[in-house]
């Protein structure tokens, strides 16, 4: 094989790794930034890339371990608490998504909601229990329609009890326009169709 025909190769093999690439605006959606030791917890002012309101809580494997890694929020401190990040990109359609779970060991306390620059909430759990030892992880995601600036917002909406919902593995993922992929296969074909005429003439 060529050099010319390895760098067609190459196009064409890159196309679908770049048409999986996504561009995540969340900063330390896994919460694993923070340093926390195992086994313990904290209640911070603010995270890396989140503000709390009045106060965020994060865990390592204390009630409960992490969806991915070892660090995750719970969201309910002394009373009910929130987390927000402000989001800046490209405006465009963009997949959120996050994993949650009720707090292992507890009752209908754990409501939790999330908005998206102001909108109205959307509440994950409602009147969710647990009543094993480890977290129940779900996942949640929906497509959201992003004008480019926004403000990311959890907040605990059950009873403010110190005992709510936990949260992990948060994203805001935006993928690359079908269009360009498009344009891309095109040009891989074309070159593709060059090296074979290239070939053909040379025989």
């Amino acid at each position: 094989m060529n050099s010319f025909t390895k760098y067609v190769a190459s196009v064409l093999f890159a196309i679908p790794m770049i048409a999986s690439a996504a561009v995540d605006l969340v900063t330390n959606g896994s919460f694993e930034i923070d340093s926390q030791a195992s086994g313990t917890w904290n209640i911070y002012n603010s995270l890396t890339g989140w503000t709390g309101s009045p106060n965020i809580e994060l865990r390592n494997n204390v009630a409960g371990t992490a969806y991915e890694g070892g660090n995750f929020i719970e969201l309910d401190t002394y009373s009910n608490s929130s987390l927000s990040q402000l989001l800046v990109g490209t405006p465009g359609s963009y997949q959120l998504s996050f994993w949650y779970s009720a707090r292992p060991g507890t009752g209908a306390t754990n409501d939790l909601t999330f908005t998206v620059d102001g909108s109205a909430p959307v509440t994950v759990l409602n009147g969710a229990s647990n009543a094993g030892s480890d977290h129940k992880w779900l996942n949640y995601s929906t497509i959201i329609n992003f004008d480019g600036n926004g403000l990311l917002t959890f907040n605990a909406s059950g009873i403010s009890d110190s005992y709510g919902g936990s949260l992990d593995m948060v994203s805001f993922t935006s993928p690359i326009p079908e269009s360009e992929i498009y344009v891309m296969l095109l040009i891989g074909l074309g070159l593709l169709r060059f090296a074979a005429h290239r070939k053909k003439k040379n025989i």
